[in-house]
């Protein structure tokens, strides 16, 4: 990965609500699959939370436009989730 954790932890807590992980990905130059990896390391950790929305058939964005969130694919059969901030940020550690 070309970026690290806590430069995602970073990004993520930057991001604009409803900004998308897609979004984040790409403005770290890494790939949604390692964004999917790095923000699934921070929900384990306590300081991203998963929500899940509903199956993304894009009336699920609706409910989720006040957060980041990923959407695997229209096409898919993935659910849509939301993800959210619960912790400090890593600068007031």
């Amino acid at each position: 990965m070309s970026a690290g954790l806590r430069d995602f932890l970073r990004e993520f807590e930057q991001a604009a609500p409803g900004m998308g992980l897609a979004v984040v990905a790409r403005r770290l130059g890494v790939t949604l699959d390692e964004a999917r990896a790095m923000a699934d390391y921070w929900v384990r950790k306590g300081r991203i939370e998963r929500e899940l929305v509903g199956m993304p058939d894009c009336s699920g964005c609706v409910f989720a436009s006040r957060a980041c969130t990923d959407c695997p694919s229209v096409s898919g059969s993935s659910p849509l989730v939301r993800l959210t901030l619960s912790g400090p940020s890593p600068e007031r550690q």
